[in-house]
Parts: C-alpha cells; structure tokens; sequence
C-alpha cells in the first residue's frame, strides 16, 4: 500500500527503509501491506516521492489552529476587561450627563457648620433655609438678586444703619455683602453636570465608602464629589468652599413632579418681595421737610423734602417718605402721611405728602391765634413694584416648563 494514499503497491528491487516499527523484509520482498496511521513517511528506491499537498493541508490546518486559539485567547481579554470596573473618568461623566438634565437639586447639609435645606433650580433661582451666625435665614435668589427674610439680629450683624437694620428685620430684604453667606452659582444641575463630564481622563479620585455606599470622591478645582461607584454612577454628595465659607450637601435630583412644591413655595415668595427693604440704600436728605402754603389753611396742609437716594447695585429703588405731624417737636405723632417715588439710581427727588379733611381740619380748629406744627420724615427705600413682581412670577412660569 501507498504508505500516504493507502493505494496497493508493487514488489520493489533493492533495499528499503521501514520505520522502526516494522523490522525490513527480506530482499527482495514485498512492501508492507499497511502502515499505522501518521507513520512517518517511507523511502526507498524508485519509490515516487509523498504527495506534498496533503502535508501542505497539514500545515494549514496547524496554522488555523493555532490562529484560532489565538482568536479565543483575545475574545477572552475583550471579556474580562469588560468586566472590569469603569474608570473614574467614565463614572464622573455617567454621572454628570444624569444629573445635568433634571429641574433642580434638593441641597441637605452644612453652610459654615450650621443647618442648611436648599433648593438650587436649572436657571439659577435658589429658595430655602438655613442658620447663620446662630440666626434662622429663609432666603430666595432668582434672576441674580438674593432676598432674605431674618430677624433684626441678623441685619444688625450684617448693615451698619441701625435704622436699616430695624426695616429689614423680620421682612424680605434684597441682601448684598456679608448678608450673603454664600452663592450657588456652582451647584446648579447645569453647572455641577459640565463639572464632571469635563473632568478628565484621569481625574484625582479615592476609593472610600459614604453611608456604606461604595463610592469614589473626585476632587475637582477645589469641589469633591462622592459618586456611587456601581451603576447606576450617581452624584450623592458635594462639598467645597464658596468664598471662604465651607458648605457640604447631600444631593437629591428632582422631577418635575416633585419639583412641582418647590415652584409652588417660590411663586408664594416672590409674591412676597413686593416692596422688599433695601437695607443697602443710601438715602441723604438733601434739604428739611418744606411746609406748603395751603398749610396757613384748614382744609389741607401739604409737605416735600427734597432726598438722593444711591444703591449702585440697584438701577431704580422706591422710595418712601412717611411724615409724622405733632404739636411739639419729636412728640406724639397725630396724624401721618406718606408718599413713594421711583428714583433712578444716583438721583435727587422731592416726594410729598400731606394732611386734609377732618384729620388737619380738626387739628386746625383746634387752635386759637398762632402755633406750632411739627413734621418729621422717615424714608425707607424699597424694591420690586407690582410690575416687577409679575415679571419675576412669569419667570418662574418659564423655568418650570423648560
């Protein structure tokens, strides 16, 4: 047989060699009749050489052999690196891109140490509570102005002008300076969403637990973020400074439907600052409280004071002159009047006011020859007019329905 093929042979003439497994013939002699399976191959004279394209295929299905182990060997890394835990990177992005749709952030925690409950709103508008310097603060921020509602304690701590200070006391005031502890502009969905989907390839991170939670806190440009560290990757917690005044918050995202209360407790507030104190308006009576000449009369008695009022912060203040009328001066007030102007920013005004009717008729009568009639002004400088409380209830319209 064809040791290759299997095919029948013919008796050869002269030697041959056999493998080591069958001992050679006698010559002459026939050529064995079988050889085992994947015996090595057999030469002897005038044998035709072994068909070398079988052992090509051989060597073909070697080489495909042993590129498919190749093949399952990288199927298997592609597997295994899948099963890897993301990177930091890819954490802090999933995590940016959930929280930077939603329509406001619940903020749980600390400003400087003391309780805070805040809520932060895609636009910007902030509305909450929180203590500072051991003073209970109800605060709301919208289109860029911050108003805060607090006992006199606090303004007192916070304006110079005691008499600034009374007014605002217990009232929704416009707060500037030390008044604001801190801002928001940081922390809201947008901001704290670019925040981290822009953190880097490799940004720095540790590996810690917070309530048990698995989590990585990333730091960046002085913010840390503590991100879950299993998906869905979510922010819990951001801390960090604003200004000099630390802060630490549990983050809750809303829904619209759950952000509907917070909208509804920001329409009732805004409502609220219509005619909010301006503590930091500065009011100068330019010239005394003026008596009319139809005050020589019992049927009226009218007054004016001519004032400049200046809060660069502030393009136009309303301002209110109340006077008080006594008998003698810095008396009893029996009657008062008052009267409120806009004044632009940096201006001088003449608000005036007066007495008639029964009130000065009465007060006129009631004297015989000549005497005396004192009238003292206060002023108060307010903001937001019934028209600018409208334009703030429009905007809260819009940004609930973005």
């Amino acid at each position: 047989m064809d040791p290759e093929s299997g095919a029948a042979g013919q008796p050869l003439g002269g030697g041959y060699s056999a493998p080591a497994e069958y001992p050679p013939p006698p010559y002459p002699g026939p050529v064995p009749s079988a050889y085992p399976a994947g015996a090595p191959g057999v030469l002897w004279p005038g044998a035709p050489a072994p068909p070398r394209r079988r052992r090509r295929r051989g060597l073909m299905l070697g080489i495909t052999a042993a590129v498919a182990v190749v093949v399952g060997a990288a199927a298997a890394g592609a597997v295994t690196l899948l099963g890897k835990a993301e990177s930091p990177a890819t954490i802090a992005r999933q995590a940016g891109q959930a929280i930077a749709s939603v329509p406001a952030l619940t903020l749980t925690g600390t400003i400087a140490g003391q309780a805070a409950t805040l809520t932060v709103t895609r636009a910007g508008t902030v509305e909450g509570r929180y203590t500072q310097n051991g003073n209970p603060v109800t605060r709301v921020t919208i289109n860029g102005v911050t108003y805060i509602k607090a006992p006199t304690a606090f303004w007192r701590s916070v304006v110079p002008d005691p008499v600034s200070a009374q007014q605002a006391g217990g009232n929704w005031a416009k707060a500037l300076g030390n008044a604001v502890i801190m801002t928001f502009d940081s922390l809201t969905p947008g901001q704290i969403g670019r925040a981290l989907e822009h953190a880097g390839n490799n940004p720095r991170v540790a590996a810690v637990t917070l309530g048990g939670t698995k989590v990585i806190r990333l730091t960046e440009h002085g913010t840390v973020y503590y991100i879950s560290a299993a998906a869905p990757n979510r922010l819990l917690r951001v801390g960090g400074l604003s200004g000099a005044t630390p802060y630490s918050f549990a983050v809750t995202p809303l829904t619209p439907a759950t952000a509907g209360p917070v909208f509804a407790t920001l329409h009732a507030d805004v409502r609220a600052l219509r005619g909010a104190v301006d503590p930091e308006a500065i009011v100068t009576q330019v010239q005394q409280i003026r008596f009319h000449a139809d005050c020589n009369g019992a049927v009226s008695c009218t007054v004016s004071g001519k004032v400049s009022v200046n809060d660069p912060t502030t393009p136009t203040v309303l301002l209110t002159m109340t006077v008080d009328f006594s008998g003698t001066e810095h008396g009893a007030a029996f009657a008062s009047c008052r009267d409120t102007v806009r004044v632009a920013q940096g201006a001088t005004v003449t608000p005036a006011c007066g007495l008639s009717g029964p009130v000065w008729s009465g007060w006129f009568t009631s004297h015989t020859g000549n005497f005396f009639t004192w009238a003292g002004a206060r002023f108060e400088a307010t903001v937001n007019s019934a028209r600018d409380i409208t334009r703030l209830q429009d905007e809260l319209d819009q940004q609930q329905s973005a």
